[in-house]
């Protein structure tokens, strides 16, 4: 078969894992989307049910808007309130403790949609880990010209890896890449896993005219 005799719709094995990642993400405001429209979450009350169904559309929208602009759009994202919404997000499809430590207010120059898919995958894999009895813990810090936003669990560990392969941290890694910044990954068999991605503070530079 020739280049011309190729069907034009034929799915190449980076798009496939695209698509893959996309429908995994998007799964996800899905799953907290149905459980807000069930009876179980009136207890949330009205404005706050409100606000989170809104919180998982913009999300949702922000996700495929990226999709067909594949630009990056660095800008300065607030790290602490991402990470916020990042936590309500497994809350609502996880039946696992979610612990946030959160710093006043951490700046940091990045893309927000791939920030937002990195740490929510940081998170998902974190509670599929922990299982019905653990607990999650997520950290965001500054010091100096460095920022981090921590991902720890205690469930069994996926022993010691290179950094950025398998386990979901292939958007992990890329985040980092495309951000200036590194992650870190700490596992060890029945002692839970610690990912830190780790990312320049600041809002991004301007050039002048």
């Amino acid at each position: 078969m020739t280049a011309a005799d190729a069907s034009p719709t034929t799915i190449g094995y980076d798009d496939s894992q695209q698509l893959l990642q996309l429908c995994h993400d998007l799964r996800q405001y899905v799953a907290a989307g149905l459980f807000l429209s069930e009876p179980e979450a009136a207890d949330l009350g009205g404005p706050g049910r409100l606000a989170l169904i809104h919180q998982q559309f913009r999300a949702i929208a922000e996700l495929l808007d990226v999709e067909q602009t594949p630009a990056r759009r660095i800008g300065g994202v607030n790290l602490t309130q991402l990470a916020g919404e990042c936590a309500e997000l497994v809350r609502l499809t996880y039946r696992v403790p979610v612990i946030f430590e959160r710093a006043p207010r951490v700046v940091v120059a990045a893309d927000q949609a791939l920030l937002r898919r990195a740490v929510g995958n940081l998170l998902d894999n974190a509670c599929r880990a922990a299982g019905g009895g653990g607990h999650v813990q997520l950290r965001v810090d500054s010091a100096g010209s460095e920022a981090s936003v921590e991902v720890s669990d205690d469930g069994p560990g996926f022993g010691e890896i290179a950094a950025g392969t398998g386990h979901g941290l292939q958007v992990v890694a890329a985040a980092a890449r495309a951000f200036g910044g590194r992650i870190e990954v700490t596992s060890l068999p029945g002692s839970g896993t610690t990912v830190r991605l780790c990312l320049p503070v600041g809002h991004p530079r301007v050039r002048s005219a």
